[in-house]
């Protein structure tokens, strides 16, 4: 099983690392800047390789490019002998689907993407990763997939948007959350370094929370007690930041489904929560309970 990359970023480096570490030999990587595929080379043990010379070489490819090039990869690979091969790309939006013409050059295809942020490309611990898998005749994988130790779960090809949506969502926004917290915080006098230094704690024990006690078991905050006063006051303070007030307001109606699945709330009290969220309270139709 000779595995080559096209594409030598963080994730075909960090990717290459990895499978290297479980003892599977990695031919090399074609990059159209030299630098990379040779730095990629340099990290595998591998070696950097034109094109031609990585598709005849390979028994398993995979693409590690920016979306918006595995198309015109693929075409170009359309233009070699390709029988018995394995294809992957690794984006998370895209499905194997994209690989047309697959079954008239007898070669399997698939997406496999890691829920996983790559810092830079020496990111080759992933053992606690877990991948998603998507394609046909996922069987035919199965001996590089015992090999290589992933964990993975196999996703519909008609999902795969989705599920890459509830990616973006846990973690690009998880970041796009603490700018927002760093903004607010500023305007309460605290530097950027202070600012850090003060939301990665609480981001921190949330997420160990959530690893510990599933996510329905680790809402803390006024929602989950029914402290409609202190929401009232986060809304009217954030009346000026009318972006970040709409956000806390979509937010805040989520996490209080979560209360209601858990059942800590009296309907009433839910109800007056839902009006202080929506805009809807007044002084007559809004009363503490």
């Amino acid at each position: 099983m000779n595995i080559g990359f096209i594409g030598a970023g963080k994730v075909g480096c960090s990717f290459g690392h990895y499978l290297k570490q479980q003892n599977l030999s990695i031919i090399g990587y074609y990059s159209r800047s030299t630098a990379s595929s040779s730095y990629a080379a340099h990290l595998t043990h591998s070696s950097p390789l034109e094109f031609a010379e990585l598709i005849k070489k390979s028994d398993y490819i995979f693409i590690t490019t920016p979306d918006c090039e595995i198309s015109n990869i693929w075409n170009r690979m359309l233009e070699y002998p390709l029988a018995g091969k394995r294809i992957f790309h690794m984006s998370g939006c895209l499905s194997s689907n994209i690989f047309c013409g697959w079954k008239e050059k007898q070669v399997l295809c698939y997406s496999i993407h890691p829920l996983f942020s790559f810092a830079d490309k020496n990111s080759s611990h992933l053992e606690d990763v877990v991948f998603s898998i998507e394609g046909n005749y996922i069987e035919k994988i199965k001996n590089f997939l015992e090999k290589s130790h992933l964990q993975y779960f196999i996703i519909e090809e008609k999902n795969k948007p989705l599920y890459h949506a509830s990616a973006v969502l846990v973690s690009n926004y998880m970041v796009t959350l603490a700018k927002i917290a760093e903004d607010l915080l500023k305007k309460c006098g605290l530097n950027q370094f202070q600012c850090v230094n003060a939301i990665y704690p609480l981001m921190k024990s949330t997420l160990e929370n959530i690893k510990e006690k599933q996510i329905v078991n680790s809402l803390t905050g006024p929602i989950i007690r029914g402290d409609e006063e202190t929401v009232k006051r986060h809304i009217e303070n954030l009346n000026q930041y009318k972006k970040y007030r709409d956000i806390y307001r979509s937010l805040g109606e989520i996490a209080l489904e979560i209360a209601e699945e858990k059942k800590n709330l009296s309907e009433e009290k839910t109800n007056q929560l839902y009006k202080i969220l929506r805009g809807d309270c007044n002084e007559k139709n809004c009363v503490n309970i």
